[in-house]
């Protein structure tokens, strides 16, 4: 039969892999964006400046961006710069 030392290295490997593969409680970032009524202009103003969704080169999805010059973002998530200024020739 099956010995207790078996039993309980099943149980253990069982409860493992569900802490693992678990879903989390809180939200993910890209399902608040597609549920929030705020940005379904993809953009709003807030007292930091205006916050625009736009694919980021880092985190490749679509995350929110800080405008913190004109036309100059900056990722929420990996502080990455995304700069959409002209080059003056």
């Amino acid at each position: 039969m099956l010995d207790y030392v078996d039993f309980l290295s099943g149980v253990m490997t069982a409860v493992l892999a569900y802490a693992m593969f678990k879903e989390r409680d809180e939200p993910e970032e890209d399902d608040i964006l597609e549920n929030d009524e705020g940005y379904l202009n993809n953009y709003e103003d807030d007292d930091f400046g205006r916050t625009v969704t736009m694919s980021c080169q880092g985190c490749r999805k679509l995350k929110r961006h800080r405008e913190i010059e004109h036309n100059l973002y900056q990722c929420t998530k990996c502080k990455r710069l995304v700069d959409l200024r002209r080059k003056s020739s």
